[in-house]
């Protein structure tokens, strides 16, 4: 029975209940700021978990996915997202994350180039944890000048949109990082989606993403369901906790929250 003994092998898998309560911590800052996947993933499951960054990244992607289906539900009863900023983003991402996806699979894989790709996708994580950081505090800074200033939601540029999601579909695809580190500054700062949508937008979308990341890690055997699945069931728990947090908070308030998770992620991941 495969099932029954993958339930098996998850229950008697090393530091249970630890994965338990860091998937509940990873559901938590999910649903309250769309920051997780990668920003958070990656430093968890390489501090704790002993991963590499390519393992890190393709068991990521598993867990993003799984668990941004709660997250997801709950944005969308919610009516935060933004259907069609989401779907010019899928346009230009989807094949871009298919391929990326690929090459890292294949050259973390080869004798001659796996120590570099490993490197390589170390430095690329951190690189977009500092760009997020810096692009969500700019927005922070500005954002009661832009609340007084617009009266209306500019008009989106489809080209713009389309290269986006080109480029956070590169990113996601390599990395694993996309939601709240990156589709959240673009949803927000370059379509102009309020933050609130944008947080739920970018986890809806980064649930298509992750979970085709995801799949092409796992069929290159980079990927660990067993932890996939504690992260999952342990998010359970923080993903209702930050649902109920979200409608007390004000604007300023989820870009705070969004720039404390990034920068403890950030912190912990240079201290690996």
């Amino acid at each position: 029975m495969p099932f029954y003994e993958l339930l098996t092998n998850v229950w008697s898998a090393d530091a249970v209940v630890l994965k338990l309560i860091l998937g509940s911590i990873f559901g938590l800052c999910l649903g309250l700021t769309g920051v997780g996947g990668g920003v958070l993933l990656i430093p968890m499951l390489q501090l704790f978990c002993g991963m590499s960054p390519v393992l890190a990244v393709g068991t990521a992607s598993m867990i993003s996915a799984m668990v941004k289906i709660n997250a997801s539900l709950v944005h969308i009863k919610a009516r935060n997202v933004s259907w069609n900023k989401i779907a010019l983003l899928f346009v230009g991402a989807v094949p871009v994350t298919l391929m990326v996806t690929q090459l890292v699979v294949y050259f973390s894989t080869h004798p001659f180039y796996s120590q570099r790709t490993e490197q390589m996708v170390a430095w690329l994580v951190t690189t977009v944890m500092v760009g997020s950081l810096i692009s969500v505090f700019s927005k922070f800074k500005s954002s009661s000048k832009v609340k007084q200033g617009m009266t209306s939601e500019p008009k989106t540029n489809t080209k713009k949109a389309i290269v986006s999601g080109m480029f956070c579909g590169s990113v996601l695809g390599s990395t694993g990082v996309g939601g709240g580190v990156l589709l959240l500054p673009v949803l927000n700062n370059v379509l102009h989606v309020d933050i609130k949508k944008a947080v739920g937008s970018s986890v809806v979308l980064a649930l298509c993403l992750s979970a085709i990341a995801a799949a092409g890690y796992a069929k290159g055997g980079q990927s660990d369901i067993h932890t996939a699945i504690l992260f999952f069931i342990g998010s359970f728990l923080g993903v209702p906790v930050a649902a109920h947090l979200m409608k007390r908070m004000s604007e300023r308030h989820v870009y705070s929250a969004t720039m404390i998770v990034i920068l403890v992620s950030l912190i912990a991941y240079l201290t690996l």
